[in-house]
């Protein structure tokens, strides 16, 4: 076995991977970059949107409580220097809009998720606060897709981030997807 599927399947085997896959629609496993990256595995679905006003219906539609600002909030200034709790009561922004707040940690259709946005999408993790993958992840993402189907169409980007590190069916096309 090679370098990287020995990394692939060090926390899962192969066959737990491929049943994961068959099973989510939405939601892709990712397999953490590793190394000095300080990263987890995740379970991940990425939705694009075009626009601050697209991006908050879709946070409506999610049932995400969005906290926009009427202006500018307080923001730390580069090279300075800050407490982690100084640093911590800075709001963060979505890049490119006016000014919505990163959801991060939160809770939607009564799951557990975290949400982080780029300029042009929203990534929902179904395992918030873990560095690993479990069943019971898997479980709440299956759910998830549920109730995501019951909104109608979204523009879901597949992979999230194009990498191999997501199993997905542009980088495992054999797996058996639904």
């Amino acid at each position: 076995m090679d370098h990287w599927r020995r990394y692939l399947f060090e926390g899962h085997s192969e066959a737990e991977l491929r049943e994961w896959a068959c099973r989510l629609r939405l939601f892709r496993y990712f397999r953490a970059y590793g190394g000095h990256a300080n990263d987890g595995d995740s379970l991940d679905v990425a939705i694009r949107y075009d626009g601050e006003a697209e991006l908050v219906r879709l946070f409506a539609r999610l049932g995400v409580q969005v906290r926009v600002f009427h202006e500018k909030p307080p923001q730390p200034t580069p090279g300075e220097r800050y407490s982690a709790d100084d640093f911590s009561a800075f709001p963060s922004l979505v890049s490119g809009t006016s000014w919505v707040e990163q959801p991060g940690h939160c809770t939607i259709f009564t799951k557990p998720v975290f949400i982080w946005c780029s300029n042009s999408t929203v990534k929902v993790s179904a395992n918030p606060g873990s560095w690993t993958v479990s069943e019971a992840h898997v479980r709440a993402a299956e759910e998830l897709e549920q109730e995501f189907a019951s909104l109608g169409p979204m523009s879901v980007v597949d992979p999230p981030v194009d990498t191999e590190h997501y199993v997905c069916p542009k980088y495992y096309p054999d797996w058996g997807w639904k």
